[in-house]
């Protein structure tokens, strides 16, 4: 059961991220090289603009005006399968639901209006007024596909509709299929997880509300709507595939806010470390008293706590190359090869004010002396920072996950006057790509190119659980990276296109969705190919969820039903994608050049990129990702285009067939 759940979000994220054909990408159960890691900063100016704080949970939810209904058979007197459940439908300006199962051609579905009207709805079966198509999310082999029945005028309130088989389900524990249920009215929820501390043996909890979408302000998070929700319930599935389910409250005493204000929360303990998948589903009724149902899917990893920092006074010692070598203590419960880090210096100024100096992040590995920070003196000097001296604000987080281990607000630092003194007396001006990024090595030790290796080249890479997608007739002096139909975490991605990198003496990077994440990832955590390159655009991308896609979340349900798929991706979720991106600095987003796409829009027709993942996102978006989830705040936006789509199979081209985009990227790549 574990196994087909994870199985699923390939197709669904598969629709997600296609792409790529050519040479053959190493393998991630190969031994991978040793990687050399930067040491990350960026000035103290950054510090005060937020970007590298943690997201706050709260403005990461999900949106949602559809409800996924389970489909749960039971026997009937007659000896055949029966489920029966009320569509609640609460406009009246259109109405469609999806038929998602793998056993639904035997299916017979028989629907009662709220008047008493009765019809028979199937293949070949036609109804005055429903509009039947056949819709898919996914792809090709990695596709789900649906009937899906659309009401142009429908009547409001409670639609009782009957789904018999004569074959008997697989299990009557987990739902044999869902009813995907979609209705034009503007009362919509938003659901959220209440912290980011997803640890094992501690509580965690989600936050569920309604609100106007007529009356949003387009803010983050929506304000809720009060006297709408009666009743909320939560069906979490652990890693096991144990299937609990939990009342979420209005009390006040389940992270749900005051008592009453129409917020719902639950609280849960995990102990298990893996990933879950939660659904929350909220009935109620809109204020004209037409009752309501809607429902939001989530996925989210919970980690052990391995590693904590404690609060000891740390000195820092000179290395003898610009820099300062700091080690905070910290207590391990396992052994922890390597956490995520970020860390403010702060430094006093010549009014005696406590300035950021610099800001230090990276991938650093604890040792028995604690966990080492590094920083680059020539910050001192360019801060005109004296003593005393703090880090604030220090994070450890998973490399995996990007989920905060452990924080401490501040600590002290003492730096030897004779240090400091020494800094203050050097002369810096300008920020150099050491202070940024830390000594470089050379071409041959980052790279260990393969002997009489060609000249720098340009790398096509494709995207989450993908074929191959560029057109390499439209592009040269290129290779194609290949790790066809996986599923990979951002940092599993970048390795593997380092390690293939590394037989070229340098290589720029052309990428379809994932793609460019884990390509920003590789250029701001490894040294690589990429730093050896030279051009007008390091990474161009096209259709990159660089802030994740609702459909990493809302279709991992799907995983209970299908028997084939790549798995669940954390990365691209909302939640993950902003802790992802609270690590990347400036200067490597900078070096970013991104492109959006979306379905181009005409006035005599209903337009999508696909219809079945259009009932998920918000317009406009390319059929996976929606344009404001593709923006990547400081790096270089080249524009968005109308009649272009994520992938093939999708109403119009899709975006990586664009043959004048493609002649332009090619030009201003780098090699």
């Amino acid at each position: 059961m574990q196994k087909r759940r994870l199985a699923i979000l390939i197709a669904l994220l598969a629709a997600l991220f296609l792409a790529a054909g050519g040479l053959a990408a190493p393998s991630a159960a190969d031994e991978p090289e040793p990687a050399l890691t930067k040491q990350v900063a960026g000035p103290g100016s950054e510090v005060l603009d937020g970007r590298s704080q943690l997201p706050n949970p709260a403005e990461m939810g999900v949106r949602s005006r559809t409800a996924m209904i389970p489909v749960t058979f039971s026997k009937a007197a007659d000896g055949s399968w029966q489920w029966q459940d009320s569509l609640l439908v609460d406009s009246g300006s259109e109405m469609s639901f999806m038929v998602l199962s793998p056993d639904a051609a035997n299916w017979e579905l028989a629907l009662q209006t709220p008047a008493g009207q009765a019809m028979q709805l199937g293949q070949g079966i036609d109804q005055a007024g429903v509009v039947q198509r056949t819709g898919q999310i996914g792809l090709e082999q990695q596709s789900f596909s649906g009937d899906i029945y659309t009401f142009a005028q429908p009547e409001r309130g409670a639609w009782q509709l009957t789904v018999r088989t004569a074959v008997a389900p697989s299990t009557t524990d987990a739902p044999s299929g869902y009813l995907l249920l979609s209705n034009e009215s503007p009362y919509q929820i938003y659901a959220h997880l209440s912290s980011y501390n997803l640890w094992t043996g501690h509580q965690i909890g989600l936050v569920a509300y309604a609100y106007d979408a007529a009356q949003d302000s387009g803010a983050s998070a929506p304000a809720a709507a009060a006297n709408i929700i009666r009743r909320a319930q939560m069906r979490l599935i652990a890693p096991n595939g144990r299937t609990q389910r939990l009342i979420m409250f209005d009390d006040g005493r389940h992270g749900d806010g005051a008592a009453n204000d129409g917020i719902f929360g639950t609280l849960m303990t995990p102990r298990q470390a893996g990933q879950y998948t939660a659904q929350v589903t909220m009935r109620g009724q809109t204020p004209d008293g037409t009752p309501l149902l809607r429902t939001t899917e989530h996925i989210f990893p919970v980690v052990a706590q391995t590693i904590t920092l404690n609060e000891s006074t740390a000195t820092a010692s000179p290395d003898g190359l610009n820099r300062l070598n700091i080690n905070l203590d910290a207590t391990t419960t396992a052994e922890v090869d390597q956490v995520q880090l970020y860390a403010e210096l702060w430094g006093t100024d010549s009014a005696g004010q406590m300035i950021p100096v610099t800001w230090v992040g990276g991938l650093v590995a604890p040792t028995a002396d604690g966990v080492p920070v590094s920083v680059d003196g020539r910050w001192l000097s360019l801060a005109n920072a004296s003593a005393p001296f703090e880090l604030r604000n220090v994070r450890l987080q998973d490399v995996t996950t990007h989920i905060p281990l452990t924080t401490l607000d501040s600590v002290s630092v003492n730096i030897p006057e004779s240090v400091s003194k020494g800094v203050a007396e050097t002369t810096v001006t300008e920020i150099t790509e050491e202070m940024l990024m830390g000594e470089r090595p050379t071409a041959v030790t980052a790279n260990q190119p393969a002997p009489n290796a060609p000249g720098g080249v340009l790398m096509l890479v494709h995207g989450y659980c993908s074929g191959g997608t560029w057109p390499t007739g439209d592009f040269t002096g290129d290779v194609t990276f290949q790790d066809y139909n996986q599923n990979r975490t951002h940092d599993q991605f970048a390795n593997l296109i380092r390690t293939y990198g590394n037989q070229f003496p340098s290589f720029g990077i052309v990428a379809h969705s994932q793609g460019g994440a884990a390509s920003l990832h590789l250029y701001t955590y490894y040294w690589s190919g990429l730093d050896y390159s030279s051009g007008s655009r390091l990474i161009q991308s096209v259709g990159t969820p660089y802030q994740g896609t609702a459909l990493a979340g809302n279709l991992a349900l799907l995983g209970d039903l299908f028997g084939a798929g790549c798995g669940t991706n954390w990365d691209l979720t909302y939640d993950g994608a902003a802790l992802w991106l609270s690590g990347i600095p400036s200067w490597a987003r900078s070096r970013v050049y991104y492109h959006t796409t979306s379905f181009k829009d005409v006035w005599w027709r209903y337009d999508y990129c696909n219809i079945a993942t259009d009932l998920f996102l918000s317009d406009p978006d390319d059929g996976v990702v929606e344009k404001w989830s593709g923006q990547l705040s400081g790096g270089n936006n080249l524009g968005h285009k109308t009649g272009w789509c994520h992938t093939s199979g999708m109403r119009d081209p899709a975006q990586t067939q664009d043959h004048s985009r493609n002649a332009n990227m090619n030009t201003y790549a780098n090699r």
